[in-house]
């Protein structure tokens, strides 16, 4: 059968922000046969594990990796079984806040910490020779929507990516194939906003705020050149097969 490549949506499956993730991730990857599976259906399964070439974990306007939902819980164990089991993944947002936790790290949750938007992070020296992300400037403009943030990293795990608001940007575990980050290589600046406004309501408790945040998403800069990473990352697989 061919190899199957899989965003692991973390939305509800009538979320119309999934089937748009769906997108996302399939344009900046260049995958038209990505496949969608939604971990709170149940579908984050066995088979689905055994059959994978390459797993993508996106984000969840609706959800934090700290609920208690019992699919939240599976997840996290799926995430240590993808690092054990060496198959190639990229997380993104919940997903790398997920990962985080999964292997021992801490993620709290700070409004006042909250990025929505495009802003700047910056390479470790390991990001700067990572096969993923050692092609982009040190200072990188990158796509941003989140509540969480990961205050501690786990061990076992290589810092590749630095902001100015919250520190821990991007990480690789170093046993494993396993990517993840907390900004959203896969989003671009239209289609953040268009997140934003369906999810405006969850981001912003009053209208002056959504306001504020409507001048910061119509001000910020387009993220072409983060939305290579996805590319990098099929590519590389592609050449580093699951065996």
């Amino acid at each position: 059968m061919p190899p199957r490549h899989v965003l692991v949506s973390l939305r509800d499956p009538n979320d119309p922000m999934s089937r748009q993730e769906l997108r996302c991730f399939a344009d900046s990857a260049g995958l038209p046969d990505l496949e969608i599976a939604y971990a709170n259906a149940g579908q984050l399964d066995d088979r689905l594990m055994d059959e994978a070439a390459l797993l993508f974990f996106g984000g969840s306007g609706a959800y934090s990796v700290l609920d208690t939902h019992p699919w939240v819980h599976n997840m996290l164990d799926r995430l240590v079984e993808c690092v054990d089991r060496r198959i190639p993944a990229w997380a993104s947002c919940f997903g790398f806040q997920g990962l985080a936790l999964a292997l021992g790290g801490e993620v709290n949750r700070d409004d006042a910490r909250q990025e929505l938007g495009a802003f700047p992070v910056d390479l470790t020296d390991a990001g700067a020779a990572d096969p993923l992300l050692g092609h982009l400037p040190r200072t990188v403009d990158v796509q941003l929507g989140h509540h969480d943030h990961v205050d501690r990293l786990p061990g076992g795990v290589t810092l590749l990516a630095t902001g100015r608001l919250v520190h821990n940007q991007a990480f690789k575990v170093d046993a494993a194939p396993f990517w993840a980050a907390q900004f959203h290589p896969e989003l671009r600046k239209a289609t953040t906003t268009e997140r934003w406004q369906y999810y405006r309501s969850h981001y912003a408790g009053n209208p002056a705020e959504a306001e504020r945040i409507d001048r910061v998403m119509a001000e910020a800069p387009d993220t072409e050149l983060a939305q290579t990473v996805m590319r990098r990352f099929v590519a590389w697989v592609a050449e580093n097969p699951r065996r």
